[in-house]
């Protein structure tokens, strides 16, 4: 699991520090503007031209947080429906053999539903991904042994590509659960936000006024884009969860 201050740090915490640094930015740029006797009319160029670029900025970070969300939820449901069929084609074996396959993946499920619904708690979803491993191994290991068997042929290849597909898919879930926008990007959307901010206080400056309204306005919403931007980009704890999704495995039959 990726650490870092930024993803370890709660997105709320972080939209709290923007907006207030966005309003120091602001307080500091009026400030600077006020001493200033001489306009210049190139500022409202630039400040336009800041402006249209962090808005660029802003569309492409949650564009790409967006599309990692979709991409989680895709692939979440592919997965559910990977391990519906292969639970499924357990039952064209014998009742006895059946049973086992059963457990197995009663076992291999109920891993895999921890490994959604836990915390970022890095033991216990370490400790999912094992059960998931052992029971995965046991689950294609006795489809193998009884692939060598003609008695069981029909029914090997039957369920060995199912049980093919629904390992892949969890694998490509695991990757694309983990799968975050560069801290880099995420770095500049909230420095930009902060020299933008500092842009219309200093023009604010020169015009000798400040609209208190539009100040508090415009730090609300950047904030508030920001910080669903960052919630979509962290499937494991925030107020946008993959639930509905989740469910899914939860629904499955086993019996």
């Amino acid at each position: 699991m990726m650490h870092s201050l930024l993803f370890d740090l709660d997105a709320l915490y972080i939209v709290i520090i923007l907006f207030l640094s966005m309003l120091a930015a602001i307080w500091i740029g009026y400030k600077i503007g006020l001493k200033k006797t001489k306009t210049d009319n190139k500022n409202s160029e630039i400040s336009s031209a800041l402006l249209g670029l962090l808005a660029l900025i802003l569309g492409f970070t949650f564009a790409m947080s967006g599309s990692r969300y979709e991409n989680r939820k895709n692939n979440l449901i592919d997965e559910a429906n990977c391990i519906g069929t292969a639970v499924l084609r357990s039952d064209i074996y014998p009742d006895s053999l059946k049973n086992e396959f059963k457990k197995d993946f009663e076992t291999y499920l109920n891993s895999r539903r921890d490994y959604y619904l836990l915390d970022n708690d890095e033991v216990n979803l370490n400790t999912s991904l094992k059960q998931s491993a052992v029971a995965s191994d046991k689950l294609w290991n006795r489809a193998a042994f009884y692939a060598k068997d003609k008695d069981y042929f029909i029914q090997s290849n039957m369920m060995l590509p199912a049980l093919n597909a629904m390992f892949d898919s969890a694998s490509k879930s695991n990757m694309v659960l983990n799968s975050k926008v560069p801290e880099t990007i995420v770095y500049l959307t909230l420095i930009f936000s902060i020299i933008i901010s500092f842009f219309i206080g200093y023009n604010s400056g020169l015009d000798k006024k400040i609209s208190k309204k539009f100040v508090l306005g415009f730090c609300f919403l950047i904030c508030v884009v920001i910080f669903i931007t960052l919630d979509l980009d962290r499937p494991r704890r925030g107020l946008i969860k993959l639930d509905t999704e989740i469910s899914l495995m939860q629904k499955l039959n086993l019996k």
